[in-house]
């Protein structure tokens, strides 16, 4: 072998590792992807003793310092309306809404707790929890239908649930908690 063939063959070694070593990337990419496709996000929170989860592409963000201005005529479980930077958002008791007993069932002169801002193409409001928990990932597999022991009204707010750190968690159905109140369709 001459030199100048050796040094062919090494160059064509380097390309071919490099062609390889791409296609490696990619097709760890295209795993991650698929990786993530199979995940949900949920923002954990609490309502008196019971844990849900809001999808985490419906939450906009976290609310801890507002005002609330009261408005009259409106469901018990609208506590009224927010600025937030010049947006007018509703604040809902989540718990008065799905009837489950929870500590945002105060006097109105008394503190709130954090908001969880959510919305879809349709509505926006700040829900009022008790406790804000953490973001968790749970594969799509692992979430099952809602229970069967619930009774319709909260059955209606509950999309499914899934067992994180052996604790049961229902996930709310947003779509129905945003339905704009009125609205028959």
């Amino acid at each position: 072998m001459t030199s100048g063939e050796l040094g062919a063959g090494s160059i064509a070694n380097v390309q071919v590792a490099e062609v390889l070593r791409r296609r490696a990337e990619s097709l760890a990419q295209i795993q991650d992807e698929e990786t993530s496709r199979d995940t949900r996000g949920l923002l954990l929170f609490r309502l008196g003793e019971e844990w849900y989860a809001f999808p985490i592409e419906g939450v906009r963000e976290i609310y801890n310092d507002y005002l609330i201005t009261r408005i009259p005529r409106v469901p018990d479980y609208i506590f009224g309306v927010v600025n937030v930077r010049g947006e007018i958002v509703s604040v809902t008791d989540l718990g008065t809404m799905m009837r489950v007993p929870s500590r945002t069932q105060r006097g109105p002169d008394e503190e709130l707790p954090s908001a969880i801002i959510v919305a879809n193409d349709r509505c926006v409001t700040a829900i009022v929890i008790d406790e804000i928990g953490d973001i968790v990932e749970v594969p799509r597999e692992s979430v099952e239908p809602a229970l069967s022991t619930l009774d319709k009204t909260q059955a209606e707010y509950v999309a499914g649930s899934v067992y994180i750190e052996g604790r049961l968690i229902g996930i709310v159905n947003l779509d129905k908690v945003l339905e704009p109140i009125g609205d028959n369709a």
